[in-house]
């Protein structure tokens, strides 16, 4: 679905779960695909994978199958390394790992024009949500919001910043 809308190369996927990524790149080959973790340092961490509930994590869930040791990532480096001049959407989804992704993001949220979240109650084994303290960051760097799936917790973001002139 995505060759309707993107370029070749255009799209980048990062995916910790090895099988997972395996997945990714058979979905978009042609795309650039990183098989890490986004975190707020560098490094590695533990992931909890949880296919059959679909909650894998950095964040330890409630269940989980088991625990892989996975290569950490700050965005903001990722996107460096890779020359990312600006970033038409930034889709998070990391079962609860979402606040410290942005936390790694500092230098490049101004340089996306959109950044969908998800903010559920799906951090660790309190299932707590992260939608709160998401929104308020993204306001506070400018952001407003455009469209929330509130049953979901689901928010779409737009940068006030003119993109029309980079």
């Amino acid at each position: 679905e995505l060759n309707n809308y993107i370029d070749n190369g255009n799209y980048i996927g990062i995916e910790p779960n090895p099988l997972d990524f395996k997945v990714l790149k058979l979905n978009c080959p042609n795309q650039v695909l990183i098989n890490k973790a986004l975190g707020n340092e560098n490094g590695n961490l533990n992931f909890y994978v949880a296919t059959s509930e679909g909650d894998s994590s950095i964040i330890k869930p409630k269940v989980y199958e088991k625990i892989i040791n996975v290569k950490v990532v700050k965005l903001d480096d990722l996107i460096k390394n890779l020359k990312v001049k600006k970033i038409k959407l930034l889709k998070i989804e990391a079962e609860g790992f979402e606040p410290e992704i942005l936390e790694g993001a500092q230098n490049i949220i101004p340089i996306c024009e959109y950044i969908a979240i998800d903010g559920g109650y799906e951090r660790g084994e309190k299932q707590e949500q992260t939608f709160t303290s998401i929104t308020n960051t993204l306001i506070k760097n400018n952001f407003e919001i455009r469209d929330i799936n509130f049953s979901w917790y689901r928010a779409l973001f737009k940068n006030s910043r003119d993109f029309k002139s980079i």
